[in-house]
């Protein structure tokens, strides 16, 4: 059998600074002080280790690395921080020019192996992945990005909200406001659009947010987790029929200043039978866990199946309610 030939290793060229620009495809967009800081000291030390990634501006052969343009597919923070130290060049491996849609996916694909993105930045670029391509399938786009279906979920909440409240998920990092702030009140702003909630209608969405948000920066409303409390009322009152009840207590929560979502109250309306006993199963099954015999356990194979099911039907519930943390920045965000 014939010996297959060595991978070529990639060239490493030194390519002048003033020649290389930011990628327009990548959706990271906000550069946080402290790590750019850390990163920025490195590289004065030490210089550049890891070499860029780009690719020429215009298609056609590479001639000449010191007139040629060239753009960043991998390294803009190394980029940014080389021209803070008014480096003269970069050491940078050279790629063919990617279509627009690879450009796209190989953003994403860095991002899913590395520190992560905020989450609105990725959203907007999700954005663009979708129109191009004509597709809104979760699970599709999940696969084409190697993001979660839950993030690709959060991505596309976000992407719902008017404008200037994308631009406060996009803030320098003492301004910004929390993804999770506007990805928890949709639980409530959702059906409010949806079903054309008469107090949300005659104030306008915008509006309504607004005055959430303002709640919430007083504090009175002390977490974003409060409203799915909000969203438990407004499911109650939907069973019970009692829906004229909970728009009469929004009406009165988006009026009042000092109302809080705990002091909003319909009478007969409390959280479900399952959700109460769902708690105590829990907690017995905790306390039986912690206490069991591992040895003894792992030699009945049925009941660790009976576990194995137990934590997959878990998480795959929690991840359909968006309560899982997603692998982006908003974890750090929090």
């Amino acid at each position: 059998m014939d010996s297959e030939d060595p991978p070529k290793q990639a060239r490493v060229q030194r390519i002048p600074l003033a020649n290389i620009r930011p990628n327009p495809h990548n959706p990271r967009r906000l550069f946080d002080e402290e790590p750019m800081k850390v990163l920025k000291e490195s590289i004065s030390k030490l210089g550049v280790l890891v070499p860029v990634t780009v690719y020429p501006q215009k298609r056609g052969p590479i001639r000449d690395v010191v007139r040629d343009r060239f753009v960043l597919l991998d390294g803009e923070r190394r980029w940014r921080c080389a021209c803070e130290l008014d480096l003269l060049n970069l050491p940078a491996i050279i790629v063919e020019q990617p279509t627009e849609v690879e450009n796209i996916l190989t953003m994403f694909h860095i991002h899913n192996v590395r520190e992560g993105w905020q989450l609105m930045p990725t959203a907007l670029k999700l954005r663009t992945l979708m129109e191009t391509l004509e597709e809104t399938n979760e699970r599709k786009l999940a696969e084409l990005t190697k993001l979660s279906v839950g993030q690709v979920r959060r991505c596309k909440i976000l992407l719902t909200y008017p404008r200037r409240f994308q631009n406060m998920m996009l803030a320098p990092t003492s301004e910004r406001m929390k993804t999770d702030f506007f990805i928890e009140l949709n639980r409530v702003r959702g059906p409010a659009l949806s079903e054309k909630f008469p107090p949300w209608k005659k104030r306008g969405d915008s509006k309504c947010i607004q005055i959430v948000l303002d709640k919430y920066l007083k504090e009175t409303i002390k977490a974003v987790t409060d409203f799915r409390k909000l969203a438990e009322l407004y499911r109650g009152c939907v069973r019970t029929n009692r829906l004229g009840k909970f728009h009469t207590e929004l009406d009165r929560f988006l009026t009042k200043p000092d109302m809080g979502i705990d002091d909003l109250r319909v009478p007969g309306v409390t959280f479900v039978k399952e959700v109460k006993e769902i708690k105590r199963s829990a907690r017995r099954l905790l306390a039986q866990i912690r206490a069991i015999d591992w040895e003894a356990l792992i030699a009945d194979q049925e009941a660790i199946n009976s576990l194995r099911r137990i934590m997959k039907t878990i998480q795959a519930k929690l991840a359909e309610a968006l309560v899982t943390e997603p692998r982006d920045a908003t974890t750090s965000e929090n």
